[in-house]
């Protein structure tokens, strides 16, 4: 850790105040004039404050010798005293409770006795000037410790964010891929045009994989293009990408025009149900996906044929689930009474 500007210019300031103060003050209590001892202690106070980010209990130790030799050789009470509540601030901001109050019950056992003669006097004393700034630097070590809580809870909820997407996008593109793969290498001797067809749609699944995945990161650069997200209108086209391959999908979408975020949402969702069904499923299986709103609620439901005796909920579930209830909503996903599987989301509009 580096001596910050900030400390530099505080220990400038309790510098100059010293040097000009001390012999105000001097004057002030009808007291002699300060000799250079007693501006060689307040130099040497201020000085230690420079430290007080790296080394904060050194510059309290200085600090509090100065002040308290300055004291007990009858100098007048003064701007030395500002150097220790630099020190006891710096103090409280860096160390434990049990430090703190160690140092505050020292410095007052040390300094203020000789200073003030009556025990009520010495209590204002000691909670006017060193329990006070013990108390604030305790404060903002707290808040500061709270903010930089809060700073990192947004950032690991961006990560499982951006996880997230890049999950939809490349696991939702590897599926369809692989099942197309499958297709063409079935059929390649026998329907070369078949083949073909499914070799033509790899091509444009990776390629709108690449562009989605490239858009994250570009979103992670700070220089992602304006462009819309997708919403409830892509889920025909999504539904005819897997026909395509080999799922056949029946989709009835009776929602429109709400916010960006639900609609994106309800996106992903259907988008990483129909993956998973075309991963896991296997053939025969057909699914339905349906969209609408109940209530000022967003419902969305995914269902599909195939058997589910071995389900385990896996991270795709748990990535759905987390953006159901980003949006204040619920979701559902397990074995359906009809002997198939079934995601059912619920997201209300207001949300």
């Amino acid at each position: 850790m580096r001596i910050s500007w900030q400390d530099m210019a505080l220990t400038g300031a309790l510098v100059v105040i010293g040097f000009g103060g001390t012999r105000w003050a001097a004057l002030l209590q009808s007291a002699e004039s300060p000799g250079g001892l007693a501006y060689g202690l307040v130099v040497v106070a201020a000085l230690s404050v420079l430290f007080r980010s790296i080394a904060p209990l050194w510059t309290y130790a200085m600090t509090v010798t100065c002040i308290a030799v300055y004291l007990w050789l009858g100098y007048p009470f003064g701007p030395i005293l500002l150097s220790g509540i630099a020190a006891m601030y710096a103090v409280a901001l860096r160390s434990s409770v049990r430090t703190i109050l160690i140092c505050a019950l020292l410095y007052t056992a040390v300094v203020v006795p000789r200073f003030v003669a009556e025990p009520l006097d010495i209590l204002t004393w000691s909670l006017g000037w060193i329990f006070l700034p013990a108390a604030v630097g305790f404060a903002m070590r707290i808040r500061r410790r709270s903010v930089a809580d809060t700073r990192e809870h947004a950032v690991t909820e961006e990560r499982l964010l951006l996880a997230q997407e890049v999950h939809d996008v490349v696991g939702h593109g590897l599926a369809v891929i692989a099942m197309q793969a499958g297709v063409a290498l079935y059929v390649l001797d026998r329907d070369p045009a078949k083949a073909r067809a499914s070799l033509e749609a790899i091509r444009d699944t990776s390629r709108d994989a690449l562009d989605g995945l490239r858009g994250e990161l570009d979103s992670l650069r700070g220089n992602a293009p304006l462009r819309p997200s997708t919403s409830l209108v892509d889920i025909p086209a999504l539904a005819a990408r897997m026909r395509s391959a080999g799922l056949p999908v029946s989709v009835v979408v009776s929602a429109a025009d709400l916010p960006e975020a639900i609609e994106t949402a309800a996106y992903r969702i259907v988008q990483e149900s129909l993956t998973n069904v075309l991963r896991h499923a296997g053939s025969g299986v057909t699914a339905s996906v349906e969209v609408s709103v109940v209530d000022s609620v967003l419902v969305v439901s995914v269902v599909d044929t195939g058997a589910t005796s071995d389900f385990v909920e896996g991270h795709g579930i748990t990535g759905m689930r987390r953006r159901a209830t980003s949006l204040g909503g619920t979701l559902d996903a397990g074995p359906d009474e009809s002997g198939g599987f079934a995601v059912r989301a619920r997201i209300p509009l207001a949300s």
